[in-house]
């Protein structure tokens, strides 16, 4: 009954989307040197670029003080 339960509950989680919490896509924008996470207000008000967290860091851009993206 419990493995049933823990099934069910893990289809669940993928059902809404949780599948996506490990996702390491952050937000860079190009005039700041800063990457944030994709809620974080100024990726809203720039031109902001989609890249994977090693991409910002090979591109030694810096992660928000603000939405901590390494955190991810």
């Amino acid at each position: 009954m419990r493995i049933a339960r823990h099934v069910a509950l893990l289809g669940l989680a993928i059902l809404l989307g949780c599948s996506t919490v490990n996702s390491k896509e952050v937000f860079a924008i190009e005039r700041t040197g800063i990457y944030h996470r994709a809620e974080c207000p100024p990726v809203h008000m720039a031109k902001a670029v989609a890249m994977s967290i090693e991409q910002a860091r090979t591109e030694h851009l810096k992660p928000c003080p603000v939405c901590k993206p390494d955190l991810l």
